[in-house]
């Protein structure tokens, strides 16, 4: 770690954020901010990186993570999916409920080096458990009363102002989560909507094997909203067209501005769904998520940088990778004039990455495996002004 009033990162092959081409800058930080920014900066009284061979973009974002650590199966620590992979900024997409968020607000997040921001989900004790292969096999939505609208109102409206890191609401649509039934999954969706709008907030569904139709959903959903897990793999795939084809009613989804996130995770991205979906219809993802969490760390996730390499290897413009965790996200947070960008004034948030060559396996949820030339991986990153040197 480099703590360092004035830093001057040189010879950088510079990505802006917003899926223009790069072009080669320096980039001057001061007191934690960007200060300048632009080609063959002069030298002066401060600390320098070279970048020369390097991505030098905004700090990266994920915007799907369980980072409240310590509470239930699924989450980890902040540092596993932050700055030790580039990743500066991150939303925790409903690890808490309106019962366990003051805990996640109070001891977590004010400790993290990152910026974490966080969705409350539906469930007022959040997502504490769920995985198929620890039993009991039960998750939020397993009674009903859970999903309690009136507490999950008052919790963000309490916790919103100037410095609110609650920023919306979260469900999870998977019946095994919801007990089997079907009533449940309903009051979850109707339930973290209605809780969106009335805090002028955006909801994020997690939907797969769901009794609940795909089509369902979009018409549920309004502009700002957020769709993940949209490459899975399973029955409901909303890519049920001709060929792998985006239905109808995705389509239209998106042509009315809901985002459409990947969300990786352990069960929800997979290669025969993805391939022809990007490859054949160029139904790209708006944003590219991990879904981290205690069981993917390993594989098939690892990390951020491995899941942007899925897209490169999918062909996805290095350029639109890059903005699909870093611009994309930031928008899609409601904080584009925040994160997510690189501008003189702006907190000093900088990934630093390289793009290997050689022979890489990429590996999905159902273990099938593409071997991709090139692989991005991060090098350093720049955390409001103060530079660290990664593996």
């Amino acid at each position: 770690m480099c703590v360092s009033k004035s830093l001057l990162i040189q010879n950088g092959t510079v990505y802006d954020g917003n899926g223009s081409p790069a072009v080669q800058a320096d980039i001057r930080i001061r007191d934690g901010a960007i200060s300048e920014i632009g080609p063959h900066l002069p030298l002066r009284d401060e600390k320098v990186f070279d970048a020369q061979g390097m991505l030098v973009t905004p700090g990266l974002i994920d915007l799907h993570v369980h980072a409240f650590s310590g509470m239930g199966q699924f989450a980890v620590d902040p540092d596993r999916a932050g700055l030790s992979t580039g990743v500066t900024t991150m939303l925790d997409a409903g690890t808490a409920g309106s019962l366990t968020w003051p805990a996640f607000h109070r001891h977590i997040i004010p400790h993290a080096a990152e910026d974490i921001y966080a969705l409350l989900n539906i469930s007022m004790i959040g997502c504490l458990q769920g995985n198929p292969k620890m039993p009991p096999y039960m998750g939020e939505l397993n009674d009903i009363r859970h999903a309690d609208v009136p507490s999950a109102i008052a919790c963000i409206k309490k916790f919103q102002g100037q410095h609110t890191r609650l920023i919306g609401s979260k469900v999870r649509l998977t019946a095994g989560l919801a007990n089997q039934r079907v009533e449940n999954e309903r009051a979850g969706l109707q339930g973290a909507v209605r809780v969106a709008r009335e805090t002028s907030t955006f909801c994020m569904v997690h939907h797969a094997m769901s009794q609940i139709p795909a089509e369902e959903v979009f018409a549920a959903l309004q502009t700002g909203d957020v769709f993940t897990h949209m490459y899975h793999p399973h029955a409901d795939t909303p890519f049920s067209g001709k060929d792998g084809a985006p239905c109808d009613a995705l389509r239209r989804a998106r042509d009315r501005g809901i985002f459409f996130d990947v969300g990786h995770g352990m069960g929800a991205f997979g290669w025969k769904i993805a391939e022809p979906a990007c490859q054949q219809h160029q139904f790209w993802p708006d944003t590219i998520s991990t879904d981290l969490h205690q069981f993917n760390l390993e594989t098939p996730v690892v990390d951020l940088p491995t899941t942007m390499s899925k897209f490169l290897y999918l062909g996805m413009p290095l350029e639109k990778v890059i903005r699909a965790v870093t611009g994309m996200p930031a928008i899609a947070m409601g904080m584009g004039n925040v994160f997510g960008r690189l501008f003189p004034g702006r907190q000093a948030d900088i990934s630093l990455l390289q793009i290997e060559k050689g022979s890489f396996p990429l590996t999905d949820v159902v273990g099938e495996i593409r071997t991709a030339s090139e692989r991005i991986r991060p090098v350093a990153v720049v955390k409001k002004g103060v530079l660290t040197h990664l593996a």
